[in-house]
């Protein structure tokens, strides 16, 4: 490979290579690559640019520049996945193995024990069996619970005592295939939600030799020291070696009120920077940290639970009183035990509480492999009902990567010092309007490393106060510079802008309270955002809305473009939470679509919220369905997968109460044996557990709505 050295200190070179010369799977693959050699700290690649920049031992120098030489264009390395979506992958394949081994040792055995065993060497393990659901069923009962165990024990134990070991062993076969059923689904379920509850990004800033270098997260190891900006997650637990700053710890406590930390204070991993700017020394490195092991009692929470869900399981404890009072009142009546059975041997509890969670957690396994993590089944249960989405605009009604269009001087600096002004603190911030700045800067060969800014002040949506080479540098929105931080509007600007930067989003730089000049950022709609919001009218919402903090000008335009029913503009963070919860006060039910840091309050306000796969860290820990493409079609799918899932619930429970009511009927007409009622109850109890895991989406989901 051909390359130039761009700039070079110890142990430290950037090199250019040509723009667009790797995709985004072969820049990952070089850095692997890179990083595995002796001597190498850390190694970036920026496709749009075409540059490598990689931090080393000085001895290793050479051997850096010969395995860049070495590298092929044509056939360069690739990475697809990262180690924690190859390692998710593999736990996943090892349960579906685990579940396939269970059944297939449950059914051989019951197989075997009928050709091998005599009749009463069956009955006496049948016997057994039942022993374990009876000392269940009265574990429930001495707890003052009368639920599903109760009646299942009782069932068994009553065929029992009739001498119906056949039956009873029948009973409790498709109990135990029914509860190896629903443990796969839940399992499957857990793993992908796993993933998706504890956010880090791809990579971090380290402080090594005194100046920041970004490394794989994956690579952090215990006794680093990491620099956490304003809007970011603590990859990591650790201890704040520097600095001070403000603390959303929710995910972890709950708590919404913001903690202070400072020199000596213990972070934890999942928690965010709202405000402040830390250096923390790690203590935990990922997959060690506090919030792995609480994983496992978020996924558990019945907090999570659809409503549905929860329901079912009340209905289903409920109904196990009524069917001993019409087993006892059938009894009484007839003087007929075989026809009093009828009620326990077919009862509608066990079908609705173990139907209900395997189809809930089943459609959550499915959007999983969709690309697509639901943090709850009670988020799937009210996406179905929302009737108003709100999207955020820049990130996510826009295109994913907004490019910088036009650079407006208004002194004497050039385009290029203003654009590197600009990157060399925006870099630090992972907002997609920054991204944009720092990718025109790479772009344009520009060197922003050796500029020196103090402690960086972030005020949510509103913009960045440094100082640089000790000149006092603010970046943001107009409201920002020219009314909070008092830098003189110059005449003629709002003319200039209306001119030049038409429906562009505007980000203004000032040095020392003069204004330096502005950065037009082209922000396009998506390419498929007009036909999302189309379909997703189609599929039952009523009112789309867009809110952002950009001019009317820019967000009429917008609105106009792609058909939305209303917008909000020039709103301020805490604003947008104002009006979400406005429409949730109207009798709405809202789902919050966002990307930004500024978004994270009216994600946490709205009854769901979702964040694309570019979204802020900060935005992903507080949002409860997280997308793992760029696209926007995501939003469709789901919408479609959790009404479906609604459609299947009601379905269950209308063939349920239909079906087993026949069942009961006719036993107690003796129309139909009770042994072969029990069989036909327990057999279509599994049957709607089988189909309830079967997908969702397997038809085109837009034409099987309409």
């Amino acid at each position: 490979m051909v390359f130039d050295i761009a700039s070079e200190l110890p142990g430290r070179i950037r090199l250019r290579c040509g723009r667009n010369l790797f995709t985004e799977a072969e820049a990952r693959g070089v850095a692997y690559l890179l990083m595995d050699l002796d001597g190498v700290r850390t190694a970036e690649v920026h496709p749009s640019a075409g540059s490598v920049l990689i931090s080393f031992e000085p001895p290793a120098r050479e051997s850096v520049l010969a395995a860049v030489r070495g590298l092929d264009p044509l056939a360069l390395p690739s990475a697809e996945v990262g180690l924690d979506d190859a390692a998710g992958a593999l736990e996943i394949s090892l349960e579906n193995n685990r579940f396939q081994v269970e059944v297939g040792k449950l059914v051989f055995w019951r197989a075997a024990k009928r050709v091998l065993l005599p009749m009463p060497v069956r009955a006496v393990l049948t016997c057994l069996r039942a022993v374990g659901y009876a000392a269940e069923g009265l574990r429930h009962l001495l707890a003052g619970e009368v639920t599903v165990e109760v009646l299942d024990a009782t069932a068994i134990v009553t065929s029992c005592l009739r001498r119906q070991f056949a039956e009873a062993g029948t009973i409790s076969f498709l109990l135990q295939l029914s509860a190896l059923m629903e443990d796969h689904v839940q399992s499957r379920a857990h793993l992908a939600l796993r993933s998706g509850l504890v956010v880090r990004s791809e990579s971090v800033w380290a402080v090594v030799d005194g100046e920041d270098v970004r490394v794989r997260t994956e690579d952090v190891r215990r006794g680093m020291v990491l620099r956490l900006g304003a809007g970011q997650v603590l990859p990591v637990d650790g201890t704040v070696a520097e600095g001070e700053g403000e603390v959303d710890e929710s995910s972890m406590t709950g708590e919404s009120a913001l903690v202070r930390k400072e020199k000596g204070c213990t972070v934890y991993a999942g928690t965010a920077l709202s405000d402040g700017d830390l250096k923390v020394l790690v203590t935990a490195p990922p997959g060690c940290s506090r919030i792995d092991g609480i994983a496992t009692l978020v996924e558990e929470s019945s907090e999570l639970k659809a409503g549905a869900q929860s329901r079912a399981e009340r209905l289903a404890d409920g109904l196990v009183p009524y069917s001993f009072l019409a087993f006892f009142g059938i009894l009484a009546l007839t003087r007929n035990l075989n026809k009093a059975m009828a009620v326990l041997m077919v009862d509608y509890s066990c079908a609705i509480k173990l139907s209900t969670p395997i189809a809930v957690m089943s459609a959550m396994d499915e959007a999983s492999r969709r690309g697509v993590t639901v943090r709850g089944g009670k988020y799937l249960e009210a996406l179905a009902a929302a009737d108003t989405i709100v999207f955020d605009k820049t990130g996510t009604l826009t295109n994913a990567t907004p490019a910088v269009s036009r650079v407006i001087s208004c002194s004497g600096a050039t385009e290029d010092e203003l654009l590197c002004l600009s990157a060399c603190i925006e870099e630090h911030f992972p907002h997609s309007m920054a991204r944009a700045i720092v990718a025109e800067a790479q772009a344009r060969g520009l060197v922003h490393e050796h500029e020196l800014h103090a402690e960086v002040r972030y005020v949510v949506a509103h913009g960045i106060a440094t100082f640089v080479n000790g000149d006092e540098v603010c970046i943001g929105s107009a409201h920002f510079l020219f009314e909070d931080e008092g830098v003189l509007k110059p005449e003629g600007l709002d003319e200039l802008l209306s001119s030049e930067a038409g429906a562009s989003s505007t980000v203004f730089v000032a040095k020392n309270k003069s204004l330096l000049g502005c950065i037009c950022i082209s922000d396009p709609p998506r390419a498929e955002a007009s036909g999302v919001l189309r379909d997703l009218r189609a599929l039952g919402f009523t009112n789309l809305v867009m809110i952002t903090g950009d001019s009317e000008a820019c967000a009429a335009h917008m609105a106009g473009e792609l058909g939305l029913d209303g917008y909000y503009a020039q709103v301020l963070p805490e604003d947008k939470a104002t009006h979400v919860q406005r429409l949730k006060d109207e009798g709405h039910t809202v789902v919050m679509v966002g990307d930004g840091i500024n978004d994270s309050p009216a994600l946490a306000t709205a009854d769901v919220s979702v964040a694309m796969s570019d979204a802020s860290d900060i935005a992903r820990a507080v949002a409860d369905v997280l997308v793992h493409d760029s696209s926007l079609e995501s939003l469709v799918t789901m919408r479609v997968l959790a009404s479906r899932l609604m459609a299947r619930i009601h379905g269950d429970y209308r063939f349920i109460v239909g079906f087993n009511s026949a069942l009961i009927a006719g036993g107690v007409a003796s129309v139909i044996p009770i042994t072969t009622a029990a069989y036909l109850h327990n057999a279509s109890t599994l049957a709607i557990a089988g189909l309830n895991t079967t997908p969702l989406l397997d038809r085109p989901h837009l034409e099987h709505h309409r």
